[in-house]
């Protein structure tokens, strides 16, 4: 694994060789809730914006409307399950300026889920200096992780998210529980393979 620094962290990628970069064709997101582009595999929440500048290793970047401004959610995509859940959360949390955790405190600090091909987790991480929202997404049928996150400034502004109207009932009917977490991360294509 190496290292690649990237906006809002650091993100571990597999060796160039196995890496999937995106095309430029992937930034053409339109703007519509029910988007019909087959590029992304997911429905875009109303309101959110997909924004175009390009980012290393991401598929996509999406900036979402609260009340205190609009915030970054972003979505990558890995070969396998990369990383280990270990290794991301502590990552994660150093992020935040966080310890890690102990592989015997990683099941009380995420959230686990399994449906019709897809299994992951999601989590939580507060600290003094903001919060983030994380899914990890393991599709079965592609034989990759897909990962959305959102680093926020407050504790406050996490709570805003995840109470927002925003909240897509469907999420946990789909299989896609993770995204919940984020109340607006997307929704999966009913039409497609893949997730958020």
């Amino acid at each position: 694994m190496q290292e690649e620094q990237i906006a809002k962290g650091i993100e571990d990628i597999p060796a160039a060789e196995h890496a999937e970069q995106p095309s430029d064709e992937q930034h053409t997101q339109p703007e519509t809730p029910e988007s019909s582009d087959s590029r992304f595999p997911w429905v875009v929440p109303e309101g959110w914006v997909f924004d175009e500048t390009p980012r290393q290793m991401r598929v996509a970047t999406f900036m979402a409307p609260t009340e205190n401004g609009n915030q970054e959610v972003a979505v990558t995509r890995f070969p396998g399950r990369v990383g280990g859940e270990l290794a991301n959360i502590n990552r994660w949390r150093g992020q935040l300026g966080l310890a890690p955790i102990s592989e015997g405190e990683l099941e009380e600090n995420i959230e686990r889920f399994s449906m019709d091909g897809y299994d992951g987790y999601q989590i939580r991480i507060e600290s003094d200096s903001g919060a983030m929202l994380a899914s990890a997404v393991f599709d079965e049928s592609i034989n990759q992780t897909w990962f959305v996150r959102a680093t926020l400034p407050s504790n406050e502004l996490a709570d805003q998210l995840e109470a927002s109207p925003w909240r897509d009932p469907s999420l946990a009917r789909i299989g896609i529980r993770a995204c919940s977490s984020v109340s607006s991360f997307p929704s999966r294509r009913s039409d497609s393979p893949c997730c958020c």
